[in-house]
């Protein structure tokens, strides 16, 4: 069943997408004080985007809900909460940038949508999707989520951009290499671990036309030369892989821009051309920055608690 999980929740924490990203990070909602940012509310109103209609939980059924949507729930019950309290966290700096934005119908703080905030199944999606392996999981996701709901990540007294993914490429990334902002609570960590997935390295094949209409799609006015084995040019890397910058013609992207581009598995990449086809080499699966979902577990298994993998992930919150 493990490996079923892995390939299951990978996608959905690789996926989803920073707060109000398209419109840049400042679009964040202006700070709130204290006690009123730590506190998760009592029920969360979330946007179904497969049936179009809203629902309205516990607090503890939501973050439950993501638990089930974004990790493999037979990992160690510390990497559950710690994985808890980075999604509730994550979720209220969600709802702080979304009220009244108009990206959400009336009536809901949240949605599903892991391009607009974080992945949440509901439970006839849990059922589905795991069957009567869930039942046997279930006690410790309740166990984890009450400690989520309880332990909001703050800094100067707002919840921060608790973002997480499923494998590092064996440290974690800066977030300004995926997002262009540089947050002192997203630095890199060390995750060894990481390293002993056993699909950390994966390569990623596309089509030159492919990837044309990939870039036309991000940028209608983009110009890109007319021979393929020309695009990519001064790749920057960090010294543990992660792209910090590439041009494609007289373009420069961030490995960020370029991970959600071409949907590759990962930030920390290089990239080939030979016959018309683009190779990707990626390590890790995810933008890398934040927690690692692989490494949490490791760490949980080697004694630590959630307290203990949340202080080495997010720095000084």
């Amino acid at each position: 069943m493990k490996d079923m999980l892995i390939i299951l929740v990978m996608f959905a924490a690789a996926t989803f997408a920073l707060p109000l990203l398209c419109g840049g990070w400042q679009a964040a909602a202006a700070p709130v004080s204290g006690e009123t940012a730590a506190a998760f509310p009592d029920t969360v109103s979330v946007y179904l985007t497969e049936s179009g209609g809203i629902v309205t939980v516990s607090a503890e059924e939501y973050i439950e809900g993501c638990i089930a949507a974004q990790i493999p729930i037979d990992y160690e019950l510390e990497a559950l909460k710690a994985q808890a309290a980075a999604a509730a966290t994550y979720a209220m700096r969600l709802m702080l940038n979304l009220s009244g934005s108009g990206k959400l119908p009336d009536g809901a703080d949240i949605s599903d949508d892991p391009q607009l905030c974080q992945p949440y199944y509901t439970p006839e999606k849990r059922k589905e999707e795991y069957g009567a392996d869930y039942e046997l999981f279930r006690e410790k996701i309740q166990l984890a989520a009450q400690y989520g709901r309880s332990h909001i990540l703050t800094q100067d007294g707002e919840p921060i951009y608790a973002v997480y993914h499923s494998v590092s490429a064996g440290r974690t990334c800066p977030s300004e290499y995926v997002w262009g902002v540089s947050l002192d609570y997203l630095k890199a960590a060390d995750s060894l671990h990481d390293r002993e997935f056993v699909n950390c390295e994966c390569v990623n094949e596309m089509r030159s036309e492919e990837a044309r209409l990939a870039l036309i799609r991000y940028d209608p006015d983009i110009e890109i030369p007319a021979d393929p084995a020309k695009w990519f040019s001064g790749l920057r890397t960090n010294e543990d892989g992660y792209v910090i910058s590439v041009s494609i013609g007289k373009n420069t992207f961030s490995g960020g821009d370029i991970w959600r581009i071409f949907g590759l598995r990962s930030t920390a990449f290089t990239v080939s051309y030979t016959d018309g086809i683009f190779t990707f080499t990626t390590h890790g699966h995810g933008h890398g920055a934040g927690l690692s979902q692989y490494g949490a577990n490791a760490m949980a298994k080697a004694g630590k608690s959630a307290e203990q993998i949340l202080a080495h992930y997010y720095s000084g919150v």
